[in-house]
């Protein structure tokens, strides 16, 4: 593994059935770098956020977090986890339960801070993204860029060292797009490491370290976004880009 990545992903490969998801990703992960990917849709990108926490397996391949291996059959994955925040299209928040406690279950119940602790530390985050006044209130009192910025919370919560966004933006109506993505520009001027699926070019443009292109499984171009956009190399990437612009 090469020394300076954060995370490492070597010959990745998922398949489904007959369908080859990925078909071989190399690809080095700074500590601190803001990688966004772009991509159409069914090109593989989702899936290749999925693998760096496992949430799928990867068929073939292997995965580098911080030095660990977690690839490897023995490595404990709930434990590297905690580490890894991770951000969901639909919030996947617990309806029954207020959005504080949302936050504060996951660091109560595995012992990481006590419940005083964690309730202040959920008054903390919320307030960062302007919802302590939400505190007490269930999740579906809340409009869906609400929703998604105490996601995000939640997965601050737990102090992971990266952040995984799965198209974070893409479920909500246009006018929300904007408080959510500000949550994350400002994650990034704190430093945090970041791994963006989006659609959102203005984002990937402003905050993005590197944006990568996938489709058809690979990743076809990679580059700093004054680079990537303005002077596109791959023709696939051209056209895409002549689309989405």
């Amino acid at each position: 593994m090469t020394t300076d990545a954060f995370i490492s992903v070597k010959g990745l490969r998922k398949t489904f059935g007959e369908n080859e998801v990925l078909k071989g990703i190399d690809y080095d992960i700074k500590r601190g770098d803001k990688i966004v990917v772009i991509g159409p849709s069914g090109s593989g990108k989702s899936t290749f956020l999925r693998c760096l926490n496992l949430l799928e397996t990867p068929t073939e391949g292997e995965i580098w977090f911080d030095g660990q291996l977690i690839t490897d059959k023995k490595t404990d994955i709930n434990e590297v986890r905690r580490h890894m925040g991770m951000v969901f299209q639909h919030f996947n928040l617990f309806n029954n339960l207020t959005i504080r406690k949302n936050i504060t279950l996951a660091p109560v119940k595995l012992k990481i801070m006590s419940k005083e602790e964690a309730d202040e530390n959920a008054l903390r985050l919320l307030k960062m993204v302007g919802l302590e006044d939400k505190a007490e209130a269930y999740p579906s009192s809340l409009s869906g860029g609400q929703k998604q910025r105490a996601a995000i919370v939640r997965s601050l919560a737990m102090n992971p060292k990266v952040m995984l966004f799965d198209e974070p933006t893409s479920a909500l109506d246009p006018e929300m797009v904007g408080e959510v993505l500000q949550v994350m520009k400002d994650l990034a001027a704190e430093g945090m490491t970041m791994i963006v699926v989006t659609h959102e070019m203005g984002f990937a443009r402003e905050v993005a370290s590197r944006v990568a292109f996938v489709d058809q499984g690979v990743i076809q171009e990679e580059a700093e976004p004054s680079e990537f956009f303005t002077n596109p190399k791959n023709a696939r990437l051209k056209d895409f880009l002549s689309k989405v612009l």
